[in-house]
């Protein structure tokens, strides 16, 4: 499931400064991020506790946000959401034991939320350059 949102920027807004920025921000607070940029456009991957037993816990965050501007607005979608380690562990704590089902509530709160809390941040980056 993809979202998106859209934000006027100035004309002389630097992607790649901006895509930076954000990764720095992301870093910062523990999560693994990649940044590629072409034509003007950015492909950012946010990641965090992805892999081994986060993966049967569900605790892992993942999405990638899609950002390119067009006539002055910055639009970005959220796509490629990290689900897979929610339902493993939603599965085995359903079966086996309560704990992994619980992480994996938690997981997906998270989760959910991580687009949310990117928007926001984009919003105050954004904010901050005008």
């Amino acid at each position: 499931m993809a979202s998106n949102f859209m934000l006027n920027v100035s004309p002389e807004f630097n992607m790649e400064a901006f895509s930076e920025q954000l990764a720095n921000l992301y870093r910062a607070r523990g999560y693994v991020v990649t940044v590629a940029n072409m034509n003007g456009n950015a492909i950012i991957s946010f990641e965090k506790n992805i892999g081994g037993i986060n993966t049967v816990l569900g605790l892992g965050e993942g999405v990638k946000a899609n950002c390119m501007v067009n006539n002055g607005v910055l639009n970005i979608t959220f796509t490629d959401a990290e689900w897979t380690s929610k339902i493993i562990g939603a599965v085995i704590g359903w079966f086996l034991c309560l704990i992994p089902l619980i992480t994996a509530i938690i997981g997906v709160v998270r989760q959910t939320s991580l687009p949310k809390n990117i928007e926001n941040d984009v919003r105050m980056m954004i904010s901050s350059m005008k």
